[in-house]
């Protein structure tokens, strides 16, 4: 594991300043920017949103336009070039990862997805149709990356939010979901409750860890050697002792995924940036 001495993340008035006026404001769609300047106590609204687990009372815009801001620091962090090659398995209808590499490169960074869901790709869209950098979304399921892109074309690969949507999806095939089809978020409890009986009974090891370690080595193929991997996971303070909700599961994300790919022998060093929590952050360097 390396250690890296930067000015440390996501300082909170820095952040706010990123997003109510700075590089991350600058890249969202007018919505989203209006949405900001309506709101007050910028700082103590940031604050909250870099809070792990998220606290209840987290106004959305600025949680999605921190999580921007703390993709955008790391890639400042890393180094990594203004014309950089991102690609996001598992994207959603999720854009911080979009917005961060639209900032950090001033548009000239490319930028590649393999999004499953159809609703949620659907939904990305106009979240994104106002940025300048090449995006191309490829719907399809990431266990075909390599099928479809080329190995060591990439800077970075970020698994925003993505553990968690690639084990659910790997229980949910197999009892018959279809996860190209579903209402994602109506349907998730669901699946979250299926992972956790797998979970339970000891079935991860044969479906939902072959699936991630697959899609995690596939994405290190795809990096340049010398290039990244970043992953991250938040809960909500909400699901704390709720029955049905998996909380230690979730909660370890992180750190069990950190173990999986150690045990794979997978050929990637980790990097530990100052003030990004390794319970709920992990960034990987494919070693040359």
């Amino acid at each position: 594991m390396s250690e890296q001495s930067i000015i440390p993340l996501w300082n909170p008035i820095r952040v706010a300043s990123e997003i109510a006026a700075g590089p991350i404001f600058q890249h969202l769609n007018s919505a989203a920017q209006h949405e900001l300047s309506a709101l007050s106590d910028m700082e103590a609204k940031v604050v909250c949103a870099l809070t792990d687990p998220k606290p209840l009372d987290i106004v959305m815009p600025v949680l999605n336009a921190v999580l921007a801001a703390q993709y955008f620091e790391i890639f400042q962090a890393l180094n990594l070039p203004p014309n950089m090659r991102v690609y996001e398995p598992c994207v959603g209808a999720s854009n911080p990862v979009i917005i961060a590499a639209e900032a950090h490169s001033r548009g000239a960074a490319n930028y590649v997805t393999i999004n499953l869901n159809k609703n949620l790709c659907e939904q990305l869209k106009p979240k994104i149709s106002h940025l300048t950098m090449s995006i191309q979304i490829i719907e399809g399921n990431a266990q075909q990356a390599l099928a479809l892109l080329a190995p060591g074309s990439f800077d970075v690969a970020c698994f925003h939010h993505a553990v968690n949507d690639i084990l659910q999806t790997a229980v949910s095939e197999p009892r018959g979901l279809d996860t190209t089809q579903i209402d994602w978020f109506p349907t998730e409890r669901q699946m979250i409750e299926w992972l956790a009986e797998d979970a339970r009974n000891g079935k991860m090891d044969q479906c939902g860890k072959p699936e991630l370690l697959q899609i995690v080595g596939d994405a290190i193929r795809l990096v340049r050697p010398g290039g990244f991997l970043i992953f991250d996971h938040f809960n909500w303070q909400k699901f704390i002792g709720v029955d049905w909700f998996p909380w230690d599961l979730f909660y370890n994300f992180i750190p069990t995924t950190r173990k999986w790919i150690s045990e794979n022998n997978a050929p990637v060093s980790e990097i530990r940036l100052d003030g990004a929590d390794p319970q709920w952050w992990m960034i990987l360097q494919r070693n040359a």
